[in-house]
Order: C-alpha cells, then sequence, then structure tokens
C-alpha cells in the first residue's frame, strides 16, 4: 500500500492508500536480501484471486463505494482509527477519477488521459502531472517519483489480479464468511513487507467486498481496512468527470518528489580549521 499523497511546500498527509507497497515517506526497515522462495499459494487461493482479476479485466469501465478504516499513529506510540468515504470510477485504459472524504483530510484525484491532477479541499490547492499514457503506467509514475498512487489502485490496473499477486509469498483460502450480507470467500496472503487479505464474492459477481491489509514492518504494525460496495461495471462515466475541476479559489502548487521527501542527510558541522 502506498500511504502518501504528498504536495508541495512540504505539506505531507499520510494516508492509508490502496496499493500493496509502503510508500515513499513510509518505508519499512530494509528486508532480507536473500532471493525468496518460489511463492507457496494454495491452487485455490491462487484460482479464486485470478478469477476476480479476469472478472475485473474484463470490463472497460467500471466505479465503486468504499468505506475505508486505518490507523494513525501518534508519537507517543498510541493508535487512533481514522474513517473515510471513498468514491472511484474508472474507464480503461486511461481515465481515473477518485474522492477521499475523510475524518482528518480529503482529496480528489483526476487522470484525463494526459494530466493527473490531485486537489485537496482542505488547504484549497491542488497539483497536475503529466500521465504516462496508460492507468498502469501512470500509477507506477506516481507511485516511484511522487510517493502516492490512489487508494485501491491495484483494482484499476489492466490485470488486478497480476498486481495483487507480483509480490506475494505465501497464500490460503481462510474459508467462506458473510460481507454486507454477501457470501465470500476469504483470502490470505503473506508479503515481505505487509499481510493482507481479501474477500471475495461467491456467484457469477466475482467482486472483491474487502480487503485488509497490515504493514507489519512498520512501527505499531497499523492496518488498513476497506469494505467495498456499489460496484457498476456496465455504466459508461462520462468524459467530463475525468476533467481536472479544482475551484477558481485553489491555489496551483507543484508536486515534491519521492526523493526530494526523504529526510536529507544532517550537514557536517564546521570547526575552527574548517570542515571536517
Amino acid at each position: 500500500m502506498r500511504t502518501s499523497w504528498i504536495l508541495a511546500y512540504g505539506v505531507v498527509v499520510l494516508l492509508a492508500g490502496g496499493s500493496l507497497s509502503p510508500a515513499a515517506s513510509a518505508e519499512a526497515p530494509a528486508a532480507n536480501t536473500e532471493a525468496p522462495a518460489a511463492p507457496a499459494v494454495a491452487p485455490e487461493a491462487d484460482r479464486l484471486l485470478r478469477d476476480m482479476g479476469d472478472y475485473l479485466k474484463a470490463a472497460p469501465q467500471m466505479s465503486f463505494h468504499a468505506e475505508i478504516t486505518h490507523d494513525d499513529l501518534l508519537p507517543t506510540g498510541q493508535k487512533l482509527q481514522l474513517g473515510a468515504t471513498y468514491q472511484a470510477a474508472v474507464r480503461r485504459p486511461d481515465r481515473v477519477f477518485t474522492e477521499y472524504v475523510g475524518d482528518v483530510d480529503a482529496r480528489r484525484l483526476w487522470y484525463d488521459g494526459k494530466t493527473v491532477t490531485l486537489y485537496d479541499p482542505v488547504l484549497d490547492v491542488y497539483a497536475a502531472e503529466p500521465g504516462q499514457g496508460t492507468i498502469d503506467a501512470t500509477v507506477d509514475h506516481l507511485t516511484k517519483q511522487l510517493g502516492f498512487a490512489p487508494p485501491l489502485s491495484d483494482l484499476m490496473t489492466s490485470d488486478p489480479a497480476a498486481t495483487l499477486r507480483k509480490n506475494v509469498l505465501y497464500g490460503f483460502v481462510v474459508g467462506r464468511s458473510e460481507v454486507d450480507g454477501a457470501a465470500c470467500q476469504h483470502l490470505a496472503f503473506v508479503e515481505q513487507n505487509i499481510d493482507w487479505q481479501i474477500w471475495i464474492e461467491d456467484g457469477t459477481r466475482v467482486l472483491p467486498r474487502k480487503l485488509v491489509i497490515t504493514y507489519k514492518r512498520l512501527p505499531g504494525a497499523p492496518q488498513f481496512s476497506a469494505v467495498l460496495s456499489d460496484w457498476d461495471l456496465a455504466t459508461r462515466p462520462p468524459d467530463s468527470l475525468f476533467v481536472a475541476q479544482p475551484p477558481a479559489s485553489a491555489s496551483r502548487i507543484e508536486f515534491l518528489t519521492a526523493a526530494n521527501a526523504k529526510p536529507k542527510p544532517a550537514a557536517p558541522k564546521k570547526s575552527a580549521e574548517g570542515t571536517k
């Protein structure tokens, strides 16, 4: 999961977003560099995940709603649970709109095929970045260069199952359960830096209904949870939805790159003889 929306002049807002890799600004401790063993994923878990991915991949467009909760770690070590509502609309291969309204912050993102625009209504500022032609390439660019991606963006890519499966070491089927009254298959997966669980709806609509991610290498092992509903894979979102519409009052600022967001080493101290 990438966890940061990073804007300019040092404004860094931590947000439990939605992909399955830690953000540049919330990196986990260095992991073991030895080559991992071949992934050990139960065949049924692999099949269910691929069925879900194929179902989403076949849809030229989709929209959904999510109720999100995520942990915020205080300097004292205490964890607070914060909540948010989230709307997403996707039109493949190169259109995305998302709106996040949380307890302490809010974000709106537009990608119209050419430009990604991120607006913060609390600060009334926005920033824009050239897109990379497709949703996949743009999400990869935003993650590597700017340190953020839209929440739940793994589900928006051209092959969601492959994206989710990329760093998995182990996986298995937990069993059957319900999410908002829908019968689901509950799966669990392990990666080096995170553990994650997904609930996939049984039946002909093989949709993800819940996602829980545990950042086991971060202090306090914070969690992100999203319950997904209101899936619509039939209605084509209009072009106007993906056109950036920050209000006239909003000030334009620049994105802070992921590299520049990292703390810089302290300057060497000077002695009477000069710099050592």
